[in-house]
């Protein structure tokens, strides 16, 4: 995309915005900032607060055992474990903790937003760089600050009369209720390192350049002068590439739409900051902690797909180690739950291992994801090194086949989905899940393009894909209508949360399914469903139906609707309004994949 296109919708600020931070980072390392450029102002950034986050400051706790639950005779180890005395610790640890805050100082009292007049900021989307002035007791402040991406070091400069540069080494971790700062660290200094003494097990370090010298008090790193520039690094301090490297590369669409062009540039600038790591993203990224810090592997697709879609695959593949590092958890969970092949879990960390949670460990939606995605970058990506990404990741491929196949049961000469699930739709009794109507679509979906790839893989197919996908259950329908699942008894059945009925068209393109059907079961879904119980990613998967169905404007109208889940504030996230989700990823992602189709189907339309 040239720069034009992009810095055309910089964020630019001429007062104190509480509701709309800005961050910066690589999608390993990111910062929080307020309109000084700094966190001083944190105790008023209440919705979005102002964090300092890495993919390497996880916080552990030795975890207790808990003892497995059944459901129709299968071991599930974290289910419906809400009265287990050990609940608790096992749902907290590991979490990621933010671990530094910037702030300015008079004297020796921090900056009183009350004296901040004449503000100016600016974040160049482009090159990822943050530009704040202010004008504090008459005197001129001004600050620039970037994170490098090809490597996790921060870079700040500050020019100042009369204020002073702080780094606070607390331990904020934010919840409903704000911060919590109940455990600081040792701060051990050695030549340019600097190292945080939490307690014997954990721990950081990170090296420090400065133009000034410093002194540490406390938890406190003060620098001497009031001018002062900075580097921090977690691994080493270095030249590296700013954010036009990024853009340089990425082959996205402008089309004629002010509005969604502006929410496609935001959303890429703020999913890649936060989302391109080593692990799969947590639904608020590296902005803040939600979930107990936890990612949602089913969440992992709707922020990450689009990066296959515009050339950005390298960013992408970096969090499918994860998947290859949990591999013995999730054969043995697969194994306890009575099947074959690796069962992924839903909400998890760095160990993989299952979050305690009543619905988690009966999900199955996030199965196919790496299947799929791994599927799309060998159908779509146009680069020599795509059949080595796919034999890199055999493991994933043919574990998760394993688990989706075992998974079926034969019956009435249907493979059905009959064993304890909960659908994607997480509102659903689990008794009236059985046969969901999204899930049965993307298993046959990804099971009938795999023929090809286990061509490449093994010269031969493992299974007979064609038998198994044609004897798949077709979904349930009443009058034309398409229902979540064989236990929902007919169109007037209605539930709240996801509409996943209305997904069949979605990011995967079924071949079953009726089109006019589709169409018609979106309608109905509009008219008569609740639609503030939906979440942000629901509406550009509706809108992906109804694009793939050739009902473009009307998909277009879908996306644009002004629902309670469906706002996007002016830095770009997409917001709800849960106190701990107020920056919201998925949505954002989900409305990428949207656009990728839309700007294809709109150029098409035009040759």
């Amino acid at each position: 995309m040239k720069k034009s296109d992009i810095i055309k919708y910089n964020l630019k600020f001429n007062h104190i915005d509480s509701k709309n931070p800005v961050t910066i980072g690589n999608g390993d390392f990111a910062i929080t900032l307020d309109q000084t450029g700094t966190q001083s102002l944190y105790e008023i950034y209440k919705d979005i607060p102002l964090s300092t986050m890495s993919n390497k400051n996880w916080f552990y706790k030795d975890k207790k055992d808990i003892k497995p639950s059944y459901v129709d005779g299968k071991a599930y180890m974290l289910f419906n474990l809400d009265n287990d005395p050990n609940y608790q610790t096992n749902r907290q640890y590991p979490f990621k903790y933010s671990f530094m805050q910037i702030l300015l100082y008079d004297n020796d009292k921090l900056i009183d937003i009350n004296n901040i007049k004449d503000v100016k900021q600016e974040l160049d989307l482009y090159k990822g760089i943050v530009t704040s002035s202010f004008n504090y007791k008459e005197k001129i402040n001004k600050t620039i600050s970037f994170i490098y991406q090809d490597h996790d070091e921060f870079n700040f400069k500050l020019q100042s009369d009369n204020l002073n540069l702080a780094l606070k080494f607390n331990y904020p971790s934010y919840t409903k209720n704000g911060y919590r700062l109940d455990i600081l660290p040792n701060v051990l200094v050695k030549e340019d390192r600097i190292t945080l003494l939490y307690d014997d097990k954990n721990s950081l370090s990170f090296k420090l350049k400065s133009s000034s010298n410093y002194q540490i008090v406390e938890n406190t790193l003060i620098f001497d002068d009031n001018n002062v520039s900075f580097s921090l690094a977690l691994d080493e301090i270095k030249e590296g590439k700013l954010l036009d490297e990024f853009w340089k590369c990425d082959n996205g669409i402008i089309i004629d739409n002010e509005e969604l062009v502006k929410k496609m540039v935001l959303s890429k600038y703020l999913l890649h900051v936060n989302s391109t790591g080593i692990y799969p993203p947590q639904e608020s990224g590296l902005t803040y902690n939600c979930w107990n810090s936890k990612f949602h592997l089913e969440m992992h697709l709707i922020h990450s797909l689009w990066n296959i879609y515009n050339n950005h695959v390298g960013d992408l593949v970096k969090s499918f180690d994860y998947y290859l590092s949990i591999m013995p958890s999730s054969l043995k969970r697969a194994s306890l739950n009575g099947y074959k092949g690796l069962r992924f879990p839903k909400m998890t960390g760095p160990d993989g291992e299952d979050s305690p949670s009543n619905i988690g460990p009966l999900l199955i939606w996030q199965a196919p994801h790496i299947l799929f995605m791994l599927q799309e970058i060998y159908y779509l990506y146009n680069k020599d090194n795509k059949e080595n990404i796919i034999k890199k990741y055999e493991p994933l491929i043919s574990g998760t086949i394993d688990f989706m196949i075992s998974f079926l049961t034969l019956k009435d000469s249907k493979y059905q989905m009959l064993d304890p699930l909960l659908e994607a739709c997480e509102s659903i009794p689990l008794d009236r899940c059985q046969n969901p109507s999204f899930e049965l679509e993307y298993w046959r979906y990804t099971l009938e393009r795999q023929p090809k790839i286990d061509t490449v893989l093994y010269g031969h197919q493992r299974y007979d894909y064609l038998d198994i996908t044609s004897k798949i259950i077709t979904p349930k329908e009443d009058d034309g209508i398409y229902l979540k699942t064989y236990g929902v008894i007919d169109k007037y059945d209605l539930y709240k949360d996801h509409p996943t009925e209305g997904f069949l068209m979605s990011f995967f393109k079924s071949k079953i399914v009726d089109k006019e059907k589709m169409v018609k079961t979106i309608d109905y879904i509009l008219k008569n469903m609740d639609l503030s119980s939906y979440w942000g990613w629901d509406f550009p998967f509706l809108g992906l139906s109804l694009l793939n169905c050739g009902e473009i404007e009307k998909s277009i109208e879908v996306t644009q609707l002004n629902t309670i889940n469906n706002q996007y504030l002016y830095n770009g996230y997409n917001t709800s309004p849960r106190d701990d989700l107020k920056a919201y990823l998925p949505g954002n992602g989900a409305f990428l994949i949207y656009y990728y189709y839309l700007s294809n189907i709109l150029i098409a339309s035009l040759k």
